[in-house]
């Protein structure tokens, strides 16, 4: 069981990261990756809150961002400690070096911890959030989210595996904060937190 699941995040690895490869999946998807930093999704997370709410939701609702991103981002790191999965240019070191397996990598390498994928988390994190308080353009959200995750595996620096573990954990902490939450959209409307969802 375990070796056919590594087998297919081994083949589906090499097959995005080989087989896609181009100087415009190469631009396209290192911007995808910038734009998926924690730092960044957080900024534009706030400016967007802070410039295109309502007024009298936008502190709450900025501090309720800022948490989530926040514990999300600590449980993924926590996950990390606790999993120690190479990165795929370390798990193929024995590959590469006899020239059987080529690893794209257009940034810098990393070899510290895999599992799961940082920046897949930070963009579900971000993505799921907006959807479900804000409640507008939901498609096109986890669209830019699944970009995200999907240029973590092109770029050489995660597994599929690794990448969807970092999309559940952040679309997990939301739906818990949502559904807890008394003044989420939910709430507002007169369901009690442990209603079921929209």
């Amino acid at each position: 069981m375990i070796n056919g699941l590594v087998g297919i995040d081994e083949s589906f690895f090499l097959w995005i990261n080989n087989g896609l490869s181009s100087v415009f999946a190469d631009i396209l998807m290192i911007l995808a990756t910038i734009a998926g930093d924690s730092i960044v999704l957080i900024l534009g997370g706030l400016y967007y809150i802070l410039t295109r709410v309502e007024k009298n939701r936008r502190r709450r609702l900025a501090l309720t961002f800022l948490i989530t991103m926040a514990v999300a981002g600590a449980l993924l790191q926590a996950v990390k400690q606790v999993t120690p999965r190479d990165r795929p240019v370390k798990h193929f070191q024995q590959e590469i070096k006899s020239g059987k397996v080529v690893v794209n990598t257009p940034l810098n390498l990393l070899y510290n911890r895999s599992f799961p994928s940082g920046h897949s988390q930070a963009a579900f994190t971000a993505a799921t959030f907006f959807a479900l308080y804000i409640r507008r353009r939901r498609a096109l959200l986890f669209l830019a989210a699944s970009l995200v995750a999907l240029s973590r595996v092109y770029l050489g620096v995660h597994f599929l595996s690794d990448a969807i573990a970092g999309s559940m954990l952040g679309a997990l902490i939301v739906w818990i904060v949502y559904k807890t939450d008394p003044q989420s959209p939910r709430a507002r409307a007169g369901l009690a937190p442990g209603a079921g969802i929209d």
